[in-house]
């Protein structure tokens, strides 16, 4: 009987020859998973399992490849790359070009390339963006007008300056239409005599936030010729609008603080030092009289010394007496003159009649003067004022 035995091949040909059909099939295929056992090696490598509920795979990421993001164990991502053996422990592993977070997918990809060439064209350069004025006498908003973020920096402002006048344009922050809209508000708000603008809303997913990581509402805030502040999220979410703004705030409650550095109580403070310091100038100044007085008559040797020197200090008293008098009278005029001057500078400011009830009329970014009839218009815009919250509404209205 004869056999016909098959010669043997040795364990690193059969090792090559599956590597080989391997490396040649499943190249720049993508794999989803959860990372298990990530491991950053010191040599710069990174080391970790891609699973699912029934199998799992080993992947190398070596050295130089991007990462956008930190991985971490039990996060799902998709791998790009190819299958390698290797060859000393007889595995196939998965040799990763790219690596990106599942659930962000198409719009993070997006989001890191319109950074990148927002970044390229200049957008982010720190020596383009606007300062702010530590005294803003109006500031813009634009946000939901249905959320909290409103009623916070409102409030805000209101306690840190309440003479300052805000002006709020309700804007759609999120779904169809909401970068239009946002664009639409930041050029609203450019028209009126807000010193600052800003923009913002809750936090929310990468979703949630996109309006404000699109390339119009990049441009808009660019362009915009009034400084802006972005809102956007909490403290951990950074969005493109972030990157452009002349100012990024982690939240919009602290978008109203970094509005306005200088509150009511610092000006209030610095007038009470500047009186003391006043008093207290003055004081120096006839004490030293006095003493100067004093000191040159002590050296009189003549026969009336006392009653010359007690003539002295009545005029020393009575120069004090009046001083401290005239101190009081000018103190009282200078809070006259500020008080007149205030009155002054409301009653011109273009929108004071606002506050007896009356509104303007605007049509196409120019206000109707009396002489002219609203029926050569078939849209027009009312601004009014709000009494309780000090707040301008700009708002469409058709007639």
């Amino acid at each position: 009987m004869q056999y016909n035995i098959n010669p043997a091949i040795s364990v690193s040909a059969l090792t090559n020859r599956i590597r080989s059909v391997l490396e040649s099939d499943f190249v720049g295929i993508d794999v989803q998973g959860e990372i298990s056992n990530f491991k950053h090696h010191s040599s710069g490598h990174r080391y970790f399992t891609l699973k699912d509920d029934k199998a799992q795979i080993k992947c190398v990421m070596w050295r130089g490849k991007y990462l956008s993001f930190q991985p971490r164990d039990g996060m799902q991502v998709i791998a790009k790359g190819s299958l390698t053996v290797y060859p000393p422990q007889g595995n196939y592993q998965l040799d990763c070009s790219d690596l990106r977070p599942l659930g962000e997918g198409d719009l993070y990809l997006a989001y890191e390339a319109l950074k990148a060439k927002l970044m390229t064209e200049g957008y982010f350069d720190a020596n383009r963006k606007k300062a702010l004025p530590k005294l803003p006498f109006s500031i813009g908003i634009s946000t939901s007008p249905t959320g909290a973020a409103v009623q916070d920096m409102v409030s805000t402002l209101k306690r840190r300056l309440p003479f300052t006048t805000v002006y709020f344009r309700p804007t759609l922050v999120q779904g169809e239409g909401s970068a239009e809209d946002i664009v639409r508000a930041i050029k609203d708000l450019e028209k009126t005599p807000a010193e600052i603008i800003i923009i913002g809303r809750g936090g929310g997913s990468i979703e949630d936030l996109w309006s404000y990581n699109t390339e119009m509402v990049a441009k808009a805030i660019f362009d915009c010729s009034k400084p802006i502040i972005s809102a956007v999220g909490h403290e951990t979410d950074f969005t493109i609008a972030d990157f452009v703004a002349d100012l990024r705030s982690p939240t919009p409650t602290a978008a109203a603080e970094l509005s306005s550095p200088i509150t009511i109580d610092d000006l209030d403070n610095f007038l009470e030092d500047s009186e003391l310091r006043l008093i207290r100038n003055i004081g120096l100044r006839v004490s030293q009289y006095k003493t100067s007085v004093i000191d040159r008559f002590a050296r009189l040797a003549t026969r009336r010394v006392s009653d010359t020197l007690n003539q002295y200090h009545q005029f020393v008293d009575t120069s004090e007496i009046q001083m401290s008098s005239r101190i009081k009278s000018e103190n009282v005029k200078l809070n006259q003159s500020i008080r007149r001057l205030e009155s002054h500078l409301k009653s011109l400011h273009p929108l004071s009649p606002f506050n007896k009830g009356f509104a303007a009329l605007m049509h196409d970014g120019k206000y109707i003067d009396k002489n002219q009839t609203l029926q050569d218009y078939d849209e027009i815009e009312i601004i009014r004022k709000i009494e309780k919250t000090n707040v301008k509404i700009i708002k469409e209205n058709r007639i």
